[in-house]
């Protein structure tokens, strides 16, 4: 952003040589909307202009995302220390005087983006670490159980109002084939499903041999144009926007099925995420024959 028509010409240029795509604005107002709307992997931000200045520009924009490694590369004419430090603390993550050499800022603006991708990465390994140690908490309580007695229902319950809140779900629920007993987990304010039958509620017509293969069916409703039309009128009932079913397996083959909601938005299931889901079936099918045999 520079309000020099001349200077921003030349900044484009420089930076489309590099490689990189470019969004001109002239004012700090222009800079907050195109922000907004495009969402750009860094901004050049010019610290002298008329009505909304660069260092106020950077303040707000602060202020506006939750982003923090977003790269801010403050340019100006000033070379002083106190427009230096005023950069630094209205939140520029580096700073650079005119005149500029290009080759300088080219340099600079390819370690900002380079390091401000690996603080996202390094924060999302974080954030993925943490999870997996819920997943593995969840998995803890249930094979805890098995070494002493328990109550199936209750144990089901408990684990599926932790799994509801591990991936932020609004509904989950677990539906023995046939109707035997049903658990639901729901965030307030949305219907249960016990009004459905099992059937209808996991599509078991559609995804019977999916099942019985023992793979996982999700589903992206917002997406996904290849739904069978009979599956879909229940789903779209209880407003999901995505969805997971699970097959349990039993001694005897398929015994129930895991489902997991998300009414607000799609959920975009990782990898590593499958794999601990995948895990998870596995436990709640030795949880479910081990009740079940030391019933019989």
């Amino acid at each position: 952003m520079d309000d020099d028509r001349a200077m921003r010409t030349l900044l484009k240029v420089a930076m489309e040589e590099e490689g990189y795509r470019v969004i001109e604005a002239k004012n700090g107002q222009q800079c907050l909307e195109e922000y907004n709307r495009a969402k750009p992997d860094m901004i050049l931000l010019d610290a002298i202009m008329p009505e909304m200045d660069g260092f106020t520009c950077c303040q707000q924009l602060r202020a506006l995302q939750n982003d923090v490694y977003l790269p801010i590369l403050m340019i100006t004419a000033l070379d002083d220390q106190d427009s230096i430090d005023q950069a630094f603390v209205v939140g520029a993550t580096d700073y650079v005087t005119k005149p500029i050499y290009w080759s300088v800022l080219s340099q600079r603006v390819r370690h900002l983006l380079e390091t401000s991708q690996a603080l996202q990465e390094l924060q999302s390994l974080k954030y993925q670490l943490e999870r997996q140690q819920q997943w593995q908490t969840l998995w803890q309580h249930l094979t805890g159980q098995l070494t002493k007695p328990f109550q199936i229902k209750s144990l089901l319950q408990k684990t599926i109002n932790e799994l509801r809140t591990l991936v932020n779900a609004q509904r989950v629920g677990l539906s023995q084939v046939n109707d035997k007993f049903l658990v639901e987990s729901i965030e307030p304010g949305y219907p249960s499903v016990k009004t459905l039958s099992w059937d209808k509620l996991t599509g078991f017509e559609e995804y019977k041999n999916t099942y019985e293969a023992e793979q996982i069916v999700m589903i992206d409703l917002l997406s996904q144009t290849d739904i069978p039309q009979t599956a879909i009128a229940p789903w779209e009932q209880l407003t999901i926007k995505s969805l997971a079913m699970v097959p349990i397996m039993g001694k005897e083959g398929l015994f129930a099925i895991l489902w997991i909601h998300h009414c607000q938005s799609s959920y975009q299931w990782e990898s590593w995420e499958v794999e601990c889901l995948s895990y998870l079936r596995d436990l709640l099918g030795l949880t479910t024959s081990y009740h079940f045999a030391n019933i019989n």
